[in-house]
């Protein structure tokens, strides 16, 4: 585990993090430890961006480097202001509609500016708060858990708060977890429900997932994405069909319908009767 985690931070880590399956039981399709460079290389991509709106490509090693098991925001962190110099590395392997994500995060000490689980992207390596950023999810200073963006309804605007209970320490570790649902979204921390609103249609169905350090020496662990049905879709159902056993190919049945399954059903029929 990371040498600096608070005992509470550890026990809440080995409770929710350090599992194969996601809530529902099943299975993440991807789960990312940040252990080894060229595996998050060949599944994330690096951007920087001074001004928010600025956008540049960067390697994984301009302002990250892998410390302990966790990948750790370095470099290029402005002491004197908040939401400037913003590092953001985006899972490119796929984009989502519905789904859930966990993640291990700590905000860092360095300035007062914060870590951000962006979701819903249109862009790789966009800032959130701009178009095509989707949503911000973050944790403030006074320990608000706070969603913000463009799509965001929110009781002010394109911002959405609720204030965790207990206290808030920069280099404490915790647990997010995000499910999409359509247009609403859920936010846990630590396995607590903390806020839960809905997102406004965009133009795109799917989004990107992104980790973003604003401005701040913060650090991530155990990334863990899954896809979700959609809301009423039912999967796949048992073959009710007598002919499920009959053993007739499929291409069989796609040039000749059932008549081959029909002639052994019919066959074993016959044999049940004599």
């Amino acid at each position: 585990m990371k040498k600096a985690m608070m005992i509470t931070a550890l026990i809440s880590a080995m409770l929710f993090s350090h599992t194969a399956y996601a809530s529902g039981g099943e299975a993440w399709d991807f789960t990312e430890t940040f252990d080894n460079a060229a595996s998050i290389n060949e599944s994330f991509n690096f951007h920087f961006t001074v001004k928010q709106y600025d956008r540049r490509t960067e390697k994984l090693d301009k302002n990250w480097i892998l410390e302990d098991g966790v990948i750790k925001r370095v470099g290029n962190i402005d002491k004197s202001d908040l939401t400037v110099n913003i590092a953001v590395m985006t899972y490119i392997s796929e984009v989502y509609d519905n789904f859930e994500l966990s993640v291990d995060f700590k905000a860092g000490s360095e300035t007062r500016a914060w870590p951000v689980i962006a979701v819903m992207q249109e862009i790789p390596g966009k800032y959130y708060l701009t178009d095509g950023g989707g949503a911000g999810i973050f944790m403030q200073q006074d320990g608000k858990i706070t969603m913000w963006g463009p799509i965001v309804r929110g009781s002010k605007g394109n911002l959405y708060e609720e204030r965790i209970k207990g206290a808030y320490a920069a280099n404490d570790w915790h647990i997010m977890r995000v499910i999409v649902r359509n247009s609403d979204i859920t936010v846990y921390l630590d396995g607590v429900e903390i806020l839960r609103s809905t997102l406004n249609d965009t133009d795109y169905a799917k989004g990107y997932v992104s980790l973003i350090s604003v401005n701040n020496d913060c650090s991530f662990d155990n990334f863990k994405i899954r896809r979700l049905a959609s809301p009423g879709e039912r999967g796949n159902e048992p073959n009710k069909s007598e002919y499920a056993d009959a053993g007739q190919s499929l291409d069989d049945i796609i040039k000749n319908g059932y008549t081959g399954a029909i002639r052994r059903i019919s066959r074993s029929h016959a044999y049940r009767h004599l």
